[in-house]
């Protein structure tokens, strides 16, 4: 059984999922009475599954999932952690979020499996399809007026680009994916991935 997300956000200590309603923003500690006062410092290796488990959810991917990506990374040229936030940030799946189709990672799923995605005007239903530098992300016409992609398109950060290497197109809902060029510009932020790579290389 899956532990509700919002309990899971207070674990880490803040939002996961970017919802203004999150429990953790006002209660940003384990579920617990008291659970503020009980925090104890942990042990490198708990700080490192720490890290692992926020980078897994905010990507939304099983442990499986996780590692695979992870593996793939490491035998890339050049940095580990670089490559490893270069290819999660690479699926169909986030990238449909990070232009607001989906107004989280999870809802974004859905849509594709679905069949409501496109990547070069071509139904996509595979999540973790991995988009190459120039692939055009989109809605299926037919279901340009769903409810959920309208409430994604609402809660866009950025009226024209909402990440360097995605840019809107003309109508509106869909993106020109123009590749990563460095994994500062992927908007992760609190999460120590050097950690990750710490915890998977022993």
């Amino acid at each position: 059984m899956r532990r509700p997300r919002h309990k899971i956000c207070r674990t880490v200590g803040y939002c996961l999922y970017s919802d203004p309603k999150c429990p953790s923003i006002k209660r940003p500690f384990p579920p617990g009475h008291r659970a503020d006062t009980r925090r104890k410092k942990k042990s490198a290796y708990g700080e490192q599954l720490l890290e692992k488990q926020k980078l897994r959810l905010t990507y939304g991917l099983l442990e499986k999932q996780f590692y695979k990506t992870f593996e793939k990374a490491s035998h890339m040229h050049g940095n580990t952690a670089d490559n490893f936030l270069s290819l999660l940030e690479a699926r169909l799946m986030t990238l449909v979020y990070r232009l607001g189709l989906a107004r989280s990672v999870f809802d974004a799923r859905q849509l594709i499996n679905h069949g409501h995605v496109t990547v070069n005007g071509r139904s996509v239903d595979i999540p973790s399809y991995h988009i190459k530098t120039g692939d055009i992300i989109g809605i299926h016409p037919d279901s340009k007026e769903l409810t959920r992609v309208k409430m994604g398109l609402e809660t866009r950060m950025s009226a024209t680009n909402p990440v360097p290497y995605l840019e809107v197109q003309a109508d509106g809902v869909s993106g020109k994916f123009t590749g990563i060029v460095s994994a500062a510009d992927i908007p992760v932020t609190r999460i120590n991935v050097q950690k990750i790579v710490e915890f998977y290389s022993k």
